[in-house]
């Protein structure tokens, strides 16, 4: 009876820290924008959200436990990652492994119930997240452009899921959500420029010396934002371009207020701003179908 409580608390440990690998909290932000997207398609089928939901968090969680084996080494040296599972020695690289491949199979097979094509795109942001923008990251900023292509396929895989047709609102989708990817990944690099120093990752555009261009790079991207929302006019319904219009000046007003790079707290906030942009991009496309 000892021995079967004790293998029953040893799963139940295995299995808290699977969960950890998952990184929840971007999971979670993942399958929100992909859920959303079908909601912006159109979809009032609850049933092809939760299935949506379920292999969007299989697939996500399965990309960042493959990018934890992957970066075990460099997550020992940041005072940020050094207590994940992996560098802290409670999972082994095989058992992560197999983590990965069994959440990457679920994901693929729920996906697959809604459209084979869900499942191949589903696949191509996995494959392009965890072999291509992972080990970037040790060679240049040019590892923030690759990453902003799977960061932008969450919507599109959602709204695809529902809607197989390549419309503007799709496009326009994929176009800001891939721009976003730039003040977001950069905000969070400089924050992290010291651990980030350590493990050799170099996803700042600039050296984390240069503070000025780095601010400039940061402020500029935030400022592309409306200025892409323009491009949509013509194509469009008004008020869903502008919308995202002034959300964007909104965002831009904050983020040029805001932006010190010398101040962390300034600059969680500035994070906290672009994730709020984002969440009210989607919930207002979606109210002004």
């Amino acid at each position: 009876m000892v021995a079967l409580i004790s293998l029953s608390i040893s799963f139940l440990h295995k299995l808290r820290l699977a969960f950890q690998l998952t990184k929840p909290r971007l999971s979670i932000v993942v399958v929100f924008s992909a859920v959303m997207g079908a909601l912006i398609a159109g979809t009032k089928d609850i049933w092809h959200l939760i299935w949506l939901a379920a292999g969007g968090y299989c697939l996500t969680g399965s990309a960042n436990a493959a990018n934890q084996i992957w970066e075990r080494d460099s997550d020992a040296l940041m005072e940020r990652t050094r207590h994940r599972p992996i560098p802290a020695g409670l999972l082994s690289v095989t058992e992560a492994l197999f983590i990965t491949l069994l959440l990457l199979g679920i994901s693929i097979v729920i996906f697959q119930r809604l459209h084979w094509d869900v499942a191949l795109l589903g696949l191509v942001a996995w494959a392009l997240y965890v072999f291509a923008y992972t080990p970037l990251k040790h060679k240049g900023p040019i590892a923030v452009l690759v990453g902003a292509i799977p960061g932008a396929l969450p919507p599109v895989i959602g709204y695809w899921s529902a809607h197989r047709e390549v419309t503007p609102l799709l496009i326009a989708l994929f176009v800001l959500q891939f721009s976003w990817q730039f003040p977001h990944f950069w905000v969070i690099a400089w924050l992290s420029h010291a651990d980030y120093e350590k493990a050799r990752f170099r996803m700042l555009p600039f050296p984390a010396n240069q503070l000025r261009k780095n601010g400039w790079a940061i402020s500029i991207s935030v400022m592309l934002l409306p200025a892409l929302s323009l491009v949509f006019i013509p194509v469009l319904p008004w008020k869903m371009w502008l919308w995202l219009f002034l959300l964007g000046v909104t965002l831009t007003g904050f983020s040029l207020h805001q932006l010190n790079l010398s101040s962390p707290k300034a600059l969680r906030y500035l994070l906290l701003s672009l994730t709020a942009y984002l969440s009210f991009l989607y919930i207002g496309l979606w109210l002004l179908l």
